[in-house]
């Protein structure tokens, strides 16, 4: 089959539509044993149904195709079962699927898949008792994005041009183009502190006013350029060419401490810094280094954010940094992102723990004095990351 475009193209919008045709397919008093390499379906329609089903299934990703999916099983008179198997690993008939599911993707048009539920077999809205007050604000949000209007809005030639050049940067340095979904979501990874997931999602949108925000207000147009370089003062060329935020100075430290890891230093430009949360820092032998690849998404973040402030505080407050002044600020900045993943490691954080490998392969090259440290460095106070000399 080939899916349809009212139907999200994703592999698991996929093994449920399979699931639904296979119950239809399938005489309706005969048993059906359906084997699935997809974990995530099986327990979406046997262990997770009830819980979604009682919640209005708000929140859940393919909501429509799990409901068709589950009156289409309802229906059936006999015993439906799934078994879960391992996928690509010799199985003819998992094998035989995938061929078939290749086979799909290149028909010329796409299969008629009808999601409508019978009224006899419909579920529709959420218990009352099972709605909390996360789970209300989520269904308001997803009917407010779902209007024409927020689409409409949504639909900016500058964000897409932005989440374009992200993607063709990440493109050039792994091989793979992300997709738009994966973009979004890498805006908000872990790895990035709260302040700056709200900078990079207001740049990926053009959100702050600088550059040509003013060139249609009159009296103001003056402020569009750079008052030092006299160019359009594009948020690309506040992070990484105008002489006057720092940013050369910034960055350069940032090289500088990068020099003790294995993987090569990759200089930033407006792409990566828009798509640092996608980045993998592969070595010579084509190994991926995620400690590596965690320092990157945290001094790439930081100090974007940084070179932002110190140019919001000059044209704001009129306050000039001096290029010490602006070091001292990255190293404290630096060391301060140390210190929280250290203090991360303890038990009492539960499920924000870090892993004390992680961190340890994170930070342990760049450490200040590293040959000399103690074995459990991170419960030492004190310890911070080094700058080469002439350079802090």
């Amino acid at each position: 089959m080939r899916l349809p475009g009212t139907i999200p193209q994703t592999n698991q919008s996929g093994e449920i539509m399979s699931i639904n045709e296979a119950g239809k397919i399938t005489h309706p008093s005969a048993k059906l044993l359906i084997l699935s390499d997809s974990k995530t379906s099986i327990e979406g329609l046997t262990k997770n149904r009830q819980r979604w089903e009682d919640e209005g299934f708000i929140g859940v990703a393919n909501p429509s195709e799990y409901r068709a999916t589950i009156a289409t099983l309802r229906s059936r008179n006999a015993r439906t079962s799934f078994k879960w198997i391992k996928g690509h690993s010799g199985i003819d008939g998992n094998e035989r699927a995938d061929e078939l599911a290749k086979e799909g993707c290149q028909k010329e048009e796409a299969d008629m898949m009808n999601l409508n539920v019978p009224p006899t077999l419909s579920v529709t809205g959420a218990k009352l008792n099972k709605i909390t007050q996360a789970l209300a604000y989520k269904a308001i949000r997803n009917h407010t994005m779902a209007k024409k209007t927020y689409q409409n809005a949504l639909d900016r030639r500058a964000t897409k041009t932005n989440v374009g050049r992200a993607k063709y940067m990440i493109h050039e340095m792994q091989g793979t183009e992300p997709s738009d979904r994966i973009f979004w979501k890498s805006l908000r990874h872990k790895d990035f502190s709260r302040k700056f997931r709200y900078f990079i999602w207001m740049v990926t949108h053009n959100g702050y006013k600088n550059g040509e925000y003013w060139r249609n207000i009159p009296t103001f147009e003056q402020r569009a350029n750079c008052p030092l370089c006299g160019e359009v003062e594009l948020m690309e060329h506040i992070l990484t060419e105008c002489e006057s935020s720092n940013q050369k100075v910034i960055w350069s430290l940032a090289e500088s401490l990068w020099t003790g890891k294995t993987t090569n230093w990759v200089e930033p430009c407006f792409g990566t810094i828009l798509g640092c949360g996608l980045v993998k820092m592969i070595d010579e032998d084509g190994k991926h280094h995620t400690g590596d690849s965690r320092l990157f998404r945290i001094l790439v973040s930081e100090s974007a954010h940084l070179i932002w402030k110190l140019r919001c505080e000059k044209v704001i407050q009129g306050k000039e940094t001096s290029e010490n002044e602006a070091r001292r600020r990255w190293k404290a900045t630096i060391d301060s992102r140390l210190e929280i993943d250290c203090l991360l490691t303890e038990a009492k954080f539960a499920r924000g723990r870090l892993d004390k490998k992680l961190v340890k392969s994170t930070w342990l090259e760049v450490l200040d004095g590293q040959d000399n440290l103690p074995e459990e460095w991170i419960r030492e106070s004190g310890v911070l990351v080094g700058i080469r000399a002439g350079m802090g």
